[in-house]
């Protein structure tokens, strides 16, 4: 249950990211660069009836692979402090006041996937309703395939507590257009994260939606799936072999063996244990810098 200090904490959170949500969006907009908000400052107000039901940590907001650099540089215009950018994987961390925001120019992680910021960018609906200012807003399907892609790169394990609400209720909205969601997820490469996650959402929540889903999908790629299975099979032993973190190299080589498209297996991998050597050898890839977000608004 939720005490009334939380939900104050959560609900004072929640003013601060939507102006900071703002404060980006009307940056990257004057200088004619999409963005997309996306997970918990948008889901929390179109999935739930109570914003404190739905806690975040951060603004997250997709941007294309184009136009990546010139938000980047954008973003070092107005002082906001950058806590981490890697420009290989298109991801930028940064503070505008004391929440933390971060730009994404993948959908979940380069690699697991053939959807595009640019393809959900196209099918993005413009919103003025949801904020006092103008948003392009997210194809449900797209926030679905999103959701499932960002449980499937965390191993499941490490999943945001939240996550399977998320997916529960966007399952359950998306009913009418079920068709159409199997198709773009097999057009994406990822009906056999589709058969993972349902695995996950029937095991752990006794999903009757997700059960029902998973009888509709197409078979897995055979081989695929034994391999993808090997990682559900380690994620049912977390509690006694629980991975280091969820970036860790295994975790993450895992994934990259869920995609449907063997190209893409390949080239995940090979970035994976790249940039996992790079490590090794104490060449970090990225720039990190220390996180300073104010404990009190974690």
């Amino acid at each position: 249950m939720t005490t009334i200090a939380e939900r104050q904490r959560r609900l004072v959170f929640d003013v601060l990211a939507a102006r900071a949500l703002g404060e980006v969006a009307t940056v990257l907009q004057a200088a004619a660069i999409p963005c997309i908000p996306v997970k918990g400052v948008v889901l929390a107000r179109w999935l739930y009836g109570d914003l404190a039901e739905r806690p975040y940590v951060d603004v997250d907001l997709l941007v294309t692979r184009a136009a990546f650099e010139r938000a980047v540089a954008l973003i070092d215009s107005q002082r906001w402090p950058v806590f981490y950018r890697s420009t290989e994987m298109g991801e930028l961390g940064f503070h505008v006041g004391q929440i933390p925001v971060e730009l994404h120019a993948e959908v979940g992680r380069r690699d697991l996937s053939l959807l595009t910021v640019e393809a959900v960018l196209a099918r993005a609906m413009t919103d003025t309703t949801t904020f006092p200012f103008a948003i392009a807003r997210l194809d449900d399907v797209d926030h679905f395939l999103l959701v499932v892609l960002n449980v499937v790169k965390d191993g499941f394990t490490y999943a945001n507590p939240h996550q399977p609400d998320d997916l529960e209720r966007l399952l359950e909205r998306l009913s009418p257009r079920r068709d159409e969601l199997i198709t773009r997820a097999h057009a994406a490469g990822l009906t056999t994260a589709l058969h993972l996650t349902a695995r996950w959402m029937e095991r752990t929540r006794g999903s009757t939606a997700w059960s029902s889903l998973r009888a509709d999908l197409p078979p897995a790629p055979r081989r695929l799936f034994l391999a993808a299975a090997r990682l559900h099979g380690a994620v049912d032993q977390r509690r006694d072999n629980r991975l280091a973190h969820a970036g860790a190299l295994l975790g993450l080589a895992m994934a990259t063996q869920v995609p449907d498209d063997r190209r893409l297996r390949w080239s995940g991998l090979r970035r994976v244990l790249k940039r996992g050597a790079a490590r090794k050898l104490g060449r970090n890839p990225d720039l990190v810098a220390p996180h300073t977000t104010p404990p009190t608004l974690r």
